[in-house]
């Protein structure tokens, strides 16, 4: 060791014993010759630095690597020497030093990777995975230690940009409408008023008041007291609040935040002068109340499944161990679930798969059957049939079936004795439609009303009349602007002639509204402000060809007056999967994006549910393909309308949604620019061979046996992301997310798709105008698949993904 090291040594030490507090609250990076401030964290990095016990002040010890380890009062500090130039961080922080959590090191250096090569045969081929060991138990330490790398990496990677995430949170927070100014809850009866309050603590009370008398409020549940007395963390979520017929009872669900999925529904009684808890029923999923004193409620059939698949009895007051099967559902694709017709005279409990096909069963909830403990025999409405999908109202004795029909929906009226129905021999249809997709089905008065969602027309109601079937079908037209409609339940009890929904839009919070059909009249409910920020974007519908001549609709939300010049940053969101819409509610987290002059799209890909079931089917099994096709035409037909570029495009996908953003890196990495990937289903092969992870089954109807099919195996392991990592150039920067205890798509594999996209050498080899791309991997040990349950922790995650995004792409923070 030189004297000029040996005297820097000395000076640091010296300055470091000399410091009684710290000056200034300041952090930065110092570089000098004499090393003459006071010391805090020194800048280094190396893997492993030999290091030895250092007890005297001036005393110094060296690695492998040339650094210099110092050692006193319980301060460690590295030191890298070069060229006798040493680089200090000087932490200034009011009476301690630096938080290294808040410190950018420099460029971070990604985790080790560990291989361990392992492979099976399948079809008479062979599958090799390196990574396989992270999903096995027996090296649980090694890959607990890899994820605590990884987050420490992600956390120095996204430091530099904490004052523009603050700025972003602080936005979302402005813009958050959780607090509703009409209330979900809000119920009106002969005899009482029913609604809630928000508290302080974002918690809520929930009261009644008598409609004669002395109207004096009376609180019939407390949250934050139904937590604490059951012992919940105060984040836990109660949900599905419900008041039994009889109004002497409310029912509600308790997520565990500390086990994500998991529900509990806690029974209420209502008394004069207060409330009290009497009956808990533990691991449900769904409940409705039945006759007076009795519930009825799904769970599945071990703790570790998250298929319903069971129908329980339940009387208040008795214990749980004594409830009474109602319905057993053993075919493991089929999940079940349950819904009170509008009128309350029926439960229906459904039994149906991902998107193929339901069977719906009618338990009576008349006081003279529900109220003993015999047998309970629910009615079968129509036999399960292969793509056949219908739901269930009644009104007046009859049932109305609203039933998938060719490339529409018919609505079929049957006599209740008449059931199990059989349309080859009855010919009782009500109407019809071409309408590709139906958001709702609602018997209101004397009239059906159907909830439309078309892509060129926007949102409107269609309305039939029950008691002049000759009478054409009248259409209200809701407006093109919006995106959804969300059905309300009556909130007057004694008054079935009205209906309420809600609009809204990824810019436009829910506008709440009521439908009055006999006057086919529809009214703005009273005390709902309107956010002046919603008139500076606009919403643009464009349609883009797929690969195969089919056309794809795309929604589109950006600033007014649009220049179409290359220079817009874009954002991509698709999903297309299981019949279901790629979410388009509001959503406080893009409007900062939008304020900041990003275009967001939209793309309604194959797969998803936007153009009806028909839609669906080409996007799943052997047509999965048509899914990763739709979405990369989409995004290269909005750089060719000048929307954006390459290098200013990001793609976001979660879930599902995250196969096809992965997919999309695989196929067209050249077409984007940077990718969020949230839960993300990237290793599809691994989970779709092993019935034995939750819900592996019940996918089938989306990807496919590729154990029992070769030709499924085939098509899967063409596109799974995992196993399609390949040696070329990869443009965009990857931000992932997972959680350990996701109990649908298991963590390992956003885990090894990471590593395994580390482990491409061709990575490292793009040119990125910002330095070397971001591979960036976020595991927490909460929160399960939808996330933590707490608004302000959501928000703080998109802050940090917006940032991200910005650090990608090179734009600057603003």
């Amino acid at each position: 060791m030189s004297n000029v090291t040996r005297q820097i040594i000395g000076i640091i030490c010296k300055a470091y014993w000399n410091s009684s507090k710290v000056l200034a609250s300041s952090t930065s990076i110092i570089q000098h010759r004499a090393c003459h401030l006071l010391t805090c964290k020194i800048y280094h990095q190396q893997k492993q630095p030999h290091r030895q016990i250092c007890d005297d002040v001036g005393k110094y010890q060296t690695n492998w690597n040339g650094g210099i380890y110092i050692s006193g009062l319980g301060v460690s500090s590295w030191m890298r020497i070069k060229d006798h130039t040493c680089y200090t961080r000087c932490c200034y922080h009011s009476g301690r030093l630096g938080d290294a959590g808040a410190i950018d090191d420099g460029e971070p250096k990604p985790p080790h990777l560990q291989i361990r090569k392992s492979g099976r045969t399948i079809h008479g081929k062979d599958i090799e995975d390196e990574f396989q060991w992270m999903q096995e138990g027996e090296y649980s330490d090694k890959l607990q230690d890899y994820i605590e790398q990884e987050n420490r990496f992600t956390r120095k990677a996204l430091s530099s940009s904490s004052c523009f995430q603050k700025k972003l949170l602080a936005e979302m927070r402005l813009l958050d409408t959780r607090q509703q100014p009409i209330d979900p809850f809000y119920l009106r009866s002969s005899r009482y008023e029913y609604w809630r309050e928000p508290q302080n603590d974002g918690s809520f009370l929930y009261l009644r008041r008598s409609i004669c008398g002395d109207h004096k409020r009376q609180i019939i549940l407390s949250t934050t007291d139904l937590l604490r007395r059951h012992n919940y963390p105060q984040d836990s979520a109660v949900t599905d609040i419900k008041l039994s017929r009889c109004q002497q009872y409310a029912a509600c669900m308790v997520e565990d935040s500390a086990s994500p999925e998991t529900y509990n529904t806690h029974i209420i009684r209502i008394r004069d002068d207060g409330y009290e808890y009497t009956d808990v029923i533990l691991g449900t999923v769904r409940f409705e109340f039945g006759s007076y004193n009795t519930v009825f409620y799904t769970k599945p059939s071990s703790t570790d499944s998250l298929r319903a698949s069971q129908v329980w009895k339940h009387e208040i007051g008795e214990q749980s161990q004594d409830d009474y099967l109602v319905y057993n559902e053993k075919d493991e694709r089929f999940f079940v679930d349950l819904y009170p017709t509008s009128d309350g005279y029926y439960i229906c409990l459904t039994s149906s798969t991902m998107q193929t096909m339901t069977e719906v069963w009618l338990i009576d909830t008349d006081p003279s059957v529900a109220e003993t403990n015999e047998v309970i025999t629910p009615r079968l409405v129509w036999p399960r049939q292969d793509g056949l999908e219908y739901y269930v109202e009644h009104h007046c004795g009859m049932l109305y079936i609203l039933a998938n029909s060719g490339d529409g929906w018919q609505v079929y009226k049957v006599r209740l004795e008449r059931t199990p129905y059989n349309p080859t021999l009855e010919r009782d249809g009500l109407f019809s439609t071409k309408f590709d997709k139906v958001g709702g089905f609602e018997i209101v008065g004397d009239s059906c009303i159907l909830s439309v969602l078309s892509w060129d027309e926007g949102i409107k109601l269609v309305l039939k009349s029950l008691t002049d079937p000759g009478k054409a079908e009248q259409e209200i037209k809701l407006g093109s602007e919006f995106c959804t409609i969300n059905h309300i339940p009556n909130t007057d009890i004694n008054n079935s002639d009205g209906f309420h929904f809600s609009l809204s839009s990824p810019i436009q919070p829910p506008i709440f509204y009521s439908f009055q059909p006999s006057t086919l009249s529809v009214a703005k409910l009273p005390g709902q402000e309107e956010m002046s920020g919603v008139k500076k974007f606009d919403c643009t519908r464009i349609k883009c060809l797929s690969m195969d001549g089919t056309h794809v609709p795309i929604t589109l939300f950006h600033k007014k007056e649009l220049t179409l010049d290359e220079n817009n940053p874009l954002l991509v969101c698709g999903y297309g999967a299981y019949g279901l819409d790629v979410e388009m509610g509001y959503s406080p987290e893009m409007i900062p994006l939008l304020q900041r002059g990003w275009v967001i799209a939209y793309c309604h890909i194959r797969g998803g549910g936007e153009l009806g079931r028909r839609w669906a089917q080409d996007g799943r099994q052997l047509n999965k393909p048509h899914t990763f096709e739709d979405f990369e035409s989409c995004i290269s037909h909005l750089h060719e309308a000048k929307y954006s570029q390459p290098k200013l495009t990001a793609a976001y996908g979660i879930s599902a949604g995250g196969l096809t953003v992965a997919a999309l890196c695989n196929r067209a990495p050249h077409l984007i620019q940077a990718a969020i990937l949230k839960m993300p289903f990237v290793d599809v092969l691994t989970t779709m061979l092993d019935p034995t992870i939750p819900l592996t089954v019940q996918d089938y109807d989306e990807y496919g046996d590729p154990k029992e099919d070769e030709a499924m195996y085939e098509t899967i392991k063409k596109y799974c992301p995992y196993y399609n990592i390949k040696d070329q150039d990869y443009p965009p920067s990857v931000y992932v997310t997972t959680s350990m205890t996701d109990k649908r798509v298991p963590s390992y594999g956003p885990i090894k798709y990471i590593a395994k996209l580390r482990r491409s050498k061709q990575r490292s080899s793009h040119s990125h105008k910002n330095g070397k791309p971001l591979i960036l991997l976020e595991v927490g040990q909460e929160g399960g698949h939808f996330g933590s349950l707490d608004s302000d922790v959501q928000f703080n995650q998109t802050a940090k993904e917006w940032a991200f995004l910005y650090q990608a792409i090179g734009l600057p923070p603003r």
